[in-house]
């Protein structure tokens, strides 16, 4: 590509943040497998949840929990309206209910009271609540677009993002082993 400089250039737009990657229009997939292993791991050792595990198909995010308090009891419910903003992920459980009547939200809270401080449940709403900042770096900055449910997979479309380069240009020709 060839960069030609005429008269009608003009300087770049002083909102644009310098020293970021940018793009927007991405879409990231990520399949029923890796999500159900990162549930189990989060999940385990919770005495009363045997199995869990999610089933993305036909625009819905199943989800479905082997429950044992004295009786195995199977439990189904539905995650919708999936959101994430400030590094925090938010969606609703539906019909989360064994035997279509049961309500079983203390399986959810649970899950929850494993991870103070980092998850939250709101069960008058049924909303469940994620802090991701401590995983996600502080330089990204992302705008979610879509989520879908199809074929085993969800698949996440971000807008306008960035990721800013400050700390990655500062380290630039130092040795990292010097401490």
């Amino acid at each position: 590509m060839t960069l030609v400089r005429t008269d009608t250039d003009t300087r770049p737009n002083v909102d644009l943040p310098s020293l970021a990657l940018r793009w927007d229009g991405l879409v990231v997939t990520i399949d029923a497998n890796t999500v159900n292993v990162i549930l189990r791991r989060a999940t385990a050792g919770i005495p009363e949840i045997e199995d869990i595990g999610i089933e993305p198909e036909d625009g819905e995010l199943r989800v479905h929990v082997l429950v044992k308090k004295g009786v195995r009891v199977p439990l189904k419910g539905l995650v919708t309206t999936p959101r994430l903003k400030d590094g925090f992920l938010g969606f609703h459980i539906e019909k989360m209910k064994a035997f279509g009547f049961i309500s079983l939200g203390f399986v959810i809270k649970r899950v929850v009271e494993r991870y103070p401080g980092r998850a939250f449940y709101y069960p008058d709403e049924g909303i469940v609540v994620v802090d991701l900042n401590p995983v996600l770096p502080p330089e990204l900055f992302i705008d979610v677009r879509d989520v879908q449910f199809e074929n085993g997979e969800i698949k996440v479309s971000f807008g306008p993002s960035q990721y800013r380069l400050d700390r990655i240009i500062e380290n630039i020709g130092k040795d990292p082993f010097e401490e």
